[in-house]
C-alpha cells in the first residue's frame, strides 16, 4: 500500500495552507492566535465534537495539520496548547500566497 494518493496529498496541503492562513489572520498583537478561534473559523466546535463524528474528524485533521505545519517550520514549537504562533516563514508563505497569481509568476521569473 502506498499511502495517500496525489489527490489526497494536494487536498491535505491545501487544508494545511487554509489552517495557516486562518492562524495568521487571527493573530493578535503578540503574534499568537487563540486555538479555539482558529478552530471555529474553520468550522470546528469543540463542544459539539463529543457526539458528532464529523466534528471529531475535523478536530483530528486540524491536529494533523498543525503538527505538519510545525514540522515544516511554519508554526512555532513549544507554544501553549491553547494558541498557535506562526513563524516568520509561515507569515511569509501566507503573504506570498495572498499576492495575485501574475505577481507570484513574475517573482518566480525574476528569481530564476
Amino acid at each position: 500500500m502506498s499511502g495517500l494518493s496525489s489527490t489526497e496529498h494536494r487536498a491535505q496541503r491545501a487544508f494545511e495552507r487554509a489552517v495557516l492562513a486562518q492562524i495568521v489572520a487571527l493573530c493578535d498583537a503578540d503574534g499568537a492566535a487563540p486555538a479555539e478561534q482558529v478552530e471555529q473559523a474553520l468550522g470546528h466546535y469543540r463542544h459539539a465534537a463529543a457526539g458528532n463524528p464529523v466534528q471529531q474528524l475535523l478536530g483530528r485533521r486540524l491536529l494533523a495539520a498543525a503538527a505538519a505545519l510545525q514540522a515544516a517550520g511554519l508554526l512555532a514549537a513549544g507554544t501553549p496548547p491553547d494558541c498557535y504562533r506562526p513563524t516568520a516563514s509561515g507569515r511569509a508563505l501566507v503573504a506570498h500566497a495572498r499576492q495575485p497569481w501574475w505577481r507570484r509568476a513574475l517573482g518566480a521569473v525574476r528569481a530564476g
